[in-house]
């Protein structure tokens, strides 16, 4: 890789360390980078996939066998030339347990993405998409399937420490392709005349958007470990640069508390104006839900009864849960009893 844009790399994430606010790092996240402060150097990119660095967003808690049996699960369902097309021949970041197929890596976060990939291609005129923005995007690789299946104008938005990797994951994928991060932009803003300059986007929250119109807006097993202004404001963001037309893939957890306190799916503050495309429980992971949905001009009371049948799924999933309390309070009672203790306890 070239030097100047590792310089580049560092330079960003340097000075947009300095720009944090003081709401986008969660608990969870806080207590996450404090673990791995130390790696976010340039020595360390090469191995970003195994010295730590991506702990916390690469699956590696999915044992050889399960791994092996993701592949084969997902080949029969989409394919095995789309699933090996969308695979790398170069193990960027020396993942740790990785498998091959033929002369190709995988791991099972690869496994995943190519399954959200898959069903985009499945449910979108992807060719009507021009401008795609991931919310979250860990290290890019959901973007760099994506990128290999049409090339996509792409908004990355994510936390300094995630753009830092995600920066160098994707150049080393597609080396030709011009990358921007927040330094190559006026005012911490990006406008229509960058976009004309750039492929990739690579932004922190707090970088303007305001006046593009978005295609296709992507959240994976992200909000669900944000806080609720973040979720607030990405709502927010979401549902005022959308197309008419437009889409938002949402996929996360029915409920997770690791910010302190409860974020439940069906509380995410999605608005009338949305038609649903897909809902269901995420491919080999229950406890998740995928909602793809289009941007209607218009309200449609049906997405409210979807929220309530996506709620019910919750609550069957609270009444195995591990933990007594969950089973056994209502989830009213457990959301205050959390709150609580969080307001009392000051965990963020």
């Amino acid at each position: 890789m070239n030097n100047l844009f590792l310089k580049k790399i560092i330079k960003n994430f340097n000075i947009s360390l300095k720009q944090y606010d003081n709401y986008s790092a969660s608990k969870y996240w806080k207590k996450s980078i404090n673990k791995k402060k130390k790696l976010f150097k340039i020595s360390n990119l090469n191995n970003f996939r195994n010295n730590g660095l991506s702990n916390n967003i690469d699956d590696f808690y999915i044992n050889e066998d399960k791994s092996k049996k993701l592949f084969e699960n997902l080949k029969n369902y989409c394919g095995e030339k789309f699933l090996s097309s969308l695979l790398e021949t170069k193990n960027v970041g020396q993942a740790k347990k990785t498998q091959k197929f033929k002369n190709k890596f995988y791991t099972p976060t690869d496994l995943f993405c190519i399954k959200y990939a898959h069903e985009l291609k499945n449910n979108i005129n992807l060719k009507k998409i021009n401008l795609i923005c991931e919310i979250g995007q860990g290290f890019g690789l959901l973007a760099s399937k994506l990128l290999k299946i049409k090339k996509f104008k792409m908004i990355l938005i994510d936390l300094p420490e995630s753009n830092f990797i995600t920066a160098y994951y994707l150049k080393i994928l597609f080396p030709k392709k011009k990358i921007f991060t927040d330094i190559d932009l006026k005012k911490k803003r990006l406008s229509k005349k960058d976009l004309k300059k750039a492929d990739i986007f690579i932004i922190s929250p707090w970088t303007n958007i305001s006046d593009l119109r978005i295609d296709l807006f992507i959240n994976s097993r992200s909000m669900m470990e944000m806080n609720k202004k973040s979720i607030n404001n990405y709502f927010k963001l979401i549902q005022s640069k959308i197309n008419i037309g437009g889409y938002f893939l949402c996929i996360n957890k029915y409920y997770k508390d690791l910010v302190g306190y409860p974020i439940e799916f069906h509380l995410y503050p999605f608005d009338f104006k949305w038609k649903v495309i897909v809902s269901k429980r995420s491919w080999m992971q229950p406890a998740i839900h995928f909602f793809l949905l289009k941007r209607l001009e218009n309200d449609d009371l049906k997405i409210k009864l979807e929220i309530n049948r996506i709620k019910k799924n919750y609550l069957k999933l609270v009444k195995k849960d591990k933990f007594f309390l969950r089973r056994m309070l209502p989830i009213s009672f457990y959301r205050f009893y959390k709150n609580i203790k969080y307001f009392f306890l000051k965990d963020e």
